[in-house]
C-alpha cells in the first residue's frame, strides 16, 4: 500500500510538471523556429542584392512569363542561383508552404509578359532601411495592406491569398531593401502602410 501510495504520488508530480514545462518547451521550439525563420529572410535579401549586382542594380520582378520558353518564372525563382539551398524558402512553422515568403507586388516590381519585367531600380527606393520587400505570406507575393479611412476600424483592403502574415508570436519575420531583417509586430506591419512604399 505504501508504495503504491508512493508511485500515485510520484506519478502526480511528473504530471505537474509536465503539465508546468510542456508550454515551456513549446515556447521553446517556437522561438527556435523564429529564429531559423528570421534566418531565412535575411538570406534571401542577400540572394536579392547578389541578383542585383549582376543586373545592374535592378530588383528582381514578382513574375514574368518568357514567350519563347512558354514558362512563368517568380522572383524566388530567378534568385535560384544566388541561394544557397532551397531549404530557404520553407518557415520552420509551416512547412507546408513553399514558399513561405512573398514578394512586396505593389513596389518592388510586378512584371510582364515579356522576358524582362518592368524591374525597380535599387536607387528609386527611397529609404531602403525602412522599407519591406520580403515578408511571410500566404503566396509568393504580397499586396501591401491598406486601410480604409475609418482609423477606428483598421480595416484592411486585401486579398486573403497574397498576404503580410503573423506566423510567430503575433507578428512576423520581414526583409528589408537594406538588405537587414527583423522580426515585427503585426499591428505595426499591417497598419503601416508607409513600410511598404518605396517612395
Amino acid at each position: 500500500m505504501g508504495l503504491s501510495g508512493r508511485g500515485f504520488f510520484d506519478s502526480h508530480i511528473i504530471a505537474i510538471l509536465a503539465a508546468i514545462l510542456f508550454p515551456v518547451f513549446a515556447k521553446a521550439r517556437e522561438k527556435a523556429r523564429a529564429s531559423s525563420c528570421l534566418s531565412n529572410v535575411k538570406q534571401l535579401s542577400l540572394a536579392v542584392f547578389q541578383y542585383m549586382q549582376d543586373y545592374d542594380e535592378l530588383l528582381p520582378v514578382y513574375y514574368r512569363y518568357t514567350v519563347a520558353l512558354s514558362s512563368a518564372r517568380y522572383w524566388y525563382q530567378v534568385i535560384g542561383p544566388y541561394m544557397k539551398n532551397t531549404q530557404i524558402l520553407v518557415c520552420p512553422s509551416r512547412t507546408n508552404r513553399y514558399p513561405g515568403y512573398g514578394w512586396n507586388i505593389d513596389e518592388m516590381g510586378y512584371g510582364s509578359s515579356t522576358s524582362v519585367g518592368n524591374p525597380v531600380a535599387y536607387a528609386s527606393i527611397a529609404n531602403p532601411a525602412e522599407t519591406i520587400w520580403i515578408a511571410e505570406s500566404t503566396g509568393p507575393g504580397i499586396y501591401p495592406p491598406r486601410w480604409v479611412s475609418n482609423p477606428a476600424s483598421y480595416l484592411y483592403l486585401y486579398t486573403d491569398y497574397y498576404r503580410p502574415e503573423q506566423v510567430h508570436n503575433e507578428g512576423g519575420n520581414l526583409g528589408f531593401c537594406d538588405g537587414h531583417a527583423k522580426w515585427m509586430a503585426a499591428d505595426k506591419f499591417l497598419m503601416d502602410y508607409s513600410l511598404w512604399d518605396k517612395n
